[in-house]
């Protein structure tokens, strides 16, 4: 997922380098007050702002572009604004996740990301109902583009099959782990396991009494230690691949965020800074 809200083909870069001649502009033309100006003792705002300014943009069709997109955000700034906090409200609230987390065992992993998981889809939830509700709103193609890529990909299936997932993954039934033998009689290939849908259906009177394949049972006593952790490892043998493949999925979630917090500070500045013209009673104008 992409926002787009700089440029119709790729993403704002905020790693850019500025021209050379950076400073000299910014003393010659006085453009800290701009900035602190559209900023507002925000730190990103101000980051983000300058290297909007300062990036040289020339071509008349990405002009146009960003201009019917603030637009937009004039005619609605309270749900710009809206969709701007929850941005800023997902990557605080992963950020303080990641620092609550020091481990860096499989199951601690897939547990963290399935709380950063479980957090981001309610934010996500949030963006699909703002698209749901006020897209009619907003006329130019930055914004018809976002929304309808918000409402295409976070359909309702789309939150049913990865609430059921994560519901997999805490694993409360147990994890069912297969495994082969290597040399010197030592585990290998260890892959967990979907257990079959029809078993999981059963109530557990049927579970109890069902019919289940010849199996050998290890039982491990609850003062024994270091069989707890041997088994523990093995679990975390199995679930490595999925913890990790999680943990992908949410790192691909934060990337939009900040993607989404980058590019709307630039149009957030812009509001700012129209509403201290306004209050000041100067003239607004758009370059085309």
């Amino acid at each position: 997922m992409k926002p787009l809200l700089m440029y119709k083909d790729h993403d704002f870069d905020l790693q850019r380098e500025l021209p050379a001649n950076e400073q000299a502009q910014i003393q010659d033309l006085e453009l800290n007050v701009l900035f602190n100006a559209m900023a507002l003792g925000d730190d990103v705002l101000f980051e983000v702002t300058k290297k909007a300014v300062l990036s040289c943009l020339n071509d008349l069709d990405k002009i146009l572009y960003r201009q019917y997109i603030l637009k937009d955000c004039l005619k609605n700034p309270s749900i710009v604004r809206d969709i701007y906090a929850i941005a800023v409200e997902s990557i605080e609230s992963e950020r303080k996740n990641y620092f609550s987390f020091f481990s860096r065992h499989p199951s601690s992993i897939l547990h963290r990301a399935i709380e950063v998981m479980q957090m981001f889809l309610g934010m996500l939830k949030k963006l699909r109902n703002i698209a749901d509700k006020y897209s009619d709103d907003f006329t130019s193609e930055g914004f018809t583009v976002l929304f309808a890529m918000l409402k295409r990909e976070l359909d309702d299936e789309y939150f049913a099959a990865i609430q059921n997932h994560l519901k997999e993954l805490k694993f409360n039934d147990g994890v069912l782990i297969s495994a082969e033998l290597g040399k010197g009689n030592k585990g290998i290939n260890y892959i967990l396991r979907k257990p079959k849908d029809e078993y999981k259906k059963q109530n557990w009177i049927k579970q109890l009494f069902a019919k289940k394949p010849k199996a050998f049972t290890l039982y491990i006593s609850e003062r024994d230690e270091s069989g707890a952790r041997a088994l523990s490892e093995l679990k975390d043998r199995g679930i490595n691949l999925v913890a990790n493949a999680l943990a992908q999925s949410t790192d691909h979630i934060l990337s939009f965020f900040k993607i989404l917090r980058t590019e709307l500070a630039f149009y957030i500045g812009c509001l700012n800074l129209y509403g201290k013209l306004t209050q000041k009673g100067e003239p607004v104008s758009f370059p085309l």
